[in-house]
């Protein structure tokens, strides 16, 4: 009889931590910053744009004068959604998981492309890399 409660209380303890871990985790996404409203706001505040950027910011911008890293000096705004990119002239992917976003364009036989990459840090949305290619 002794082996059946030890047993149960296992199972029991198992079924609690499972919850709790669940309701945490929960929590913890709920409370994570909405991509679509970051990314809304990213490309229409300037202000709000530099203040999710970490500089030197991963990637590079490389053209015919060779590869630069990201500076604030040198970044240009983004002001253009990818769901909003001219799609008769740019390609265009993306890729969103709950804690990154990843997005990709280009002019197919041209040497131009882009990919941007938000994560989240902190339960706020952030750029964390760029690459501009433009040769």
């Amino acid at each position: 009889m002794r082996k059946h409660s030890v047993a149960l209380a296992i199972v029991a303890f198992t079924l609690i931590s499972l919850f709790w871990s669940g309701c945490t985790t929960q929590r913890i996404h709920s409370r994570t910053e909405k991509f679509e409203t970051f990314y809304s706001r990213f490309h229409s505040d300037s202000a709000f744009q530099y203040s999710r950027l970490h500089f030197p910011l991963q990637g590079k911008r490389i053209d015919g004068d060779g590869e630069r890293s990201w500076t604030k000096e040198n970044w240009t705004t983004l002001t253009v959604p990818v769901f909003e990119v001219d799609t008769s002239i740019f390609s265009i992917t993306y890729e969103q998981q709950p804690r990154s976003f990843t997005q990709k364009s280009w002019i197919d036989n041209s040497g131009f492309s882009v990919e941007f990459r938000f994560e989240v840090i902190k339960r706020k949305w952030y750029l964390v890399y760029a690459e501009e290619v433009n040769l």
